[in-house]
């Protein structure tokens, strides 16, 4: 068996269903803190039930719900417009791990709309906007060691597989159609020790 494998493959954003569960879970986070924050703030409201009588509360809420559907329109206008709905990956598996790295192009897509997000979120005052802005750019490239890995899931009818390290570690390594054979062997021979499931 070769001592490292390595591929570059171009994955559909809007249309591949492990991209978007990772998009829904971090809007879904982003949501409940959100609200959260709105039903801290309406609390007064809703215990003494103006809220129900009070017309400029309820508005509020559905130009909250509004602002919300209208977010992610845009986001999917701009991932098709700017992204071309693709994201450009290059893989090396080895014998420490996986290693993900984001190629050259999509590495200077991310670093311009970056860039506008942190700006845009200081401007705005946003701290989250901003943040996301800057963790996202320090997020191109990701390494995980094999002796990280806690689990891993395989798909083989989807050519994905599933890497989980501990809290919050995980990588998704997407293959071409030839690719997911050799690579998927490789790992199961690096992760014997690991809870190895098939979906």
């Amino acid at each position: 068996m070769k001592n490292s494998i390595e591929w570059d493959i171009d994955v559909s954003i809007l249309t591949n269903r492990f991209i978007m569960l990772e998009v829904v879970r971090a809007l879904a986070i982003a949501f409940l803190f959100t609200g959260m924050i709105v039903s801290i703030i309406l609390l007064p409201s809703l215990m003494d039930g103006s809220i129900l009588t009070d017309g400029t509360n309820t508005s509020g809420f559905g130009y909250f719900l509004f602002m919300v559907f209208l977010l992610f329109l845009l986001t999917g206008v701009f991932i098709f417009i700017y992204y071309g709905n693709r994201y450009m990956l290059s893989y090396s598996v080895d014998e420490k791990g996986v290693r993900t790295l984001t190629r050259k192009a999509q590495r200077s897509r991310n670093h311009v709309a970056n860039v506008l997000l942190i700006v845009m979120g200081l401007l705005s005052r946003n701290p989250t906007a901003a943040g996301a802005g800057m963790m996202a750019e320090g997020r191109q490239d990701q390494v995980l060691r094999w002796n990280n890995v806690r689990k891993v899931m395989l798909h083989p009818k989807h050519h994905t597989i599933v890497l989980r390290g501990g809290y919050g570690v995980k990588s998704i390594i997407f293959c071409t159609h030839d690719m997911y054979g050799p690579v998927s062997a490789f790992v199961a021979s690096h992760c014997k020790a690991v809870a190895v499931a098939y979906k």
